[in-house]
């Protein structure tokens, strides 16, 4: 979507390409650093990153 190579979105994220592609092969888990730090810059929901869904229901 935003046409960014392994390199260029670890930069973003502000981590190493080599954790990044850890993270992308299931060796290891982002740390919440990271999690918001992908929120922030790509506006992706923090449910969607944490869970890989999206609730249909309203936030109370």
């Amino acid at each position: 979507m935003h046409n960014l190579n392994q390199i260029e979105f670890a930069k973003l994220i502000g981590v190493s390409q080599g954790s990044l592609s850890d993270i992308e092969s299931g060796k290891s888990k982002p740390s919440v650093e990271t999690v918001v730090s992908i929120h922030l810059k790509f506006g992706c929901s923090l449910e969607w990153l944490l869970n890989g869904t999206e609730s249909k229901k309203p936030l109370k």
